[in-house]
């Protein structure tokens, strides 16, 4: 396992992410679901090299250690980097961790895969894909992450209730907004679609308290941005889980994983 480490802008895009206060809380969220990476594997050209961007605490990339011979693992959060290290396989011999971001990171030779955890929209598509194209092997596959959220849990009805009443408080925008959208899709114009499919996690559970700190680990209620509203959104979304937890005050639920597989388009403009 090798560190590099450089010294990213703190006005970047997903500056929340950055803050130690956010990467402390990311153990509470859940795991993606494990039939999302025997997709990834059975449709790689080879398993040599993985190129893991906005990577966070290695949710892909220190799995994915035991099936690459060398993984690379790509976040401009130093906090975030030094939580994946203290995690399963985040200090494997053949993990390499580079502390910068995705568009200026120090990149040597060609990848067979790349994959994104929840992250490609917080990156500049131009200028991420135009330098790329330069460090994937002709074969490659783009695999892009999305999705470690409740999926269609008993108590969907009172948590979509939720989120539309502080999604605007914090954001100003309403749940799902056109910019929210656009957002998650800038990237589609630079890439070939293969395929994209779905797949379900086991039972995931988790305590009432643990699944309030996990929305605190999401860039939208970090608690820099909820400042004094904090208290009031904890109150509030425990007293609309209570009456769903079990006797021991666990919530159980599912995760739906989207994996969408693509490679570079061959001209980048």
């Amino acid at each position: 396992m090798t560190v590099h480490e450089t010294h990213p802008p703190a006005d970047l895009s997903g500056a929340s992410f950055m803050a130690a206060e956010v990467a402390d809380l990311y153990i509470h969220r859940p795991p993606y679901a494990a039939e999302a990476f025997s997709f990834l594997l059975q449709n790689v050209p080879s398993r040599h090299r993985l190129l893991d961007l906005g990577c966070g605490e290695g949710k892909i990339a220190r799995p994915m250690t035991r099936c690459f011979d060398q993984v690379v693992a790509v976040d401009p959060s130093a906090n975030m980097i030094d939580l994946g290290m203290s995690l399963e396989n985040g200090q494997a011999e053949n993990l390499h961790w580079v502390c910068a971001k995705a568009e200026d990171a120090q990149l040597d030779g060609r990848f067979d895969v790349v994959t994104f955890g929840s992250s490609i929209h917080w990156m500049d598509p131009k200028s991420l894909f135009g330098r790329l194209k330069d460090h994937v092997l002709p074969e490659h596959v783009v695999a892009i992450f999305a999705g470690d959220e409740p999926c269609a849990p008993a108590w969907n009805t009172d948590f979509q209730n939720f989120l539309r009443e502080w999604v605007p408080e914090v954001t100003g925008r309403p749940l799902g907004s056109k910019e929210w959208q656009s957002s998650r899709e800038k990237h589609l114009g630079y890439l070939d679609i293969i395929q994209s499919s779905d797949f379900v996690s086991d039972v995931f559970e988790q305590t009432v308290d643990s699944f309030v700190l996990c929305q605190h680990s999401r860039n939208t209620f970090a608690l820099s941005k909820l400042g004094t509203r904090a208290a009031d959104f904890q109150s509030d979304l425990r007293n609309m889980l209570r009456d769903h937890a079990d006797h021991r005050g666990m919530l159980s639920y599912r995760v739906k994983t989207q994996v969408t597989l693509a490679r570079l388009i061959s001209e980048i403009r």
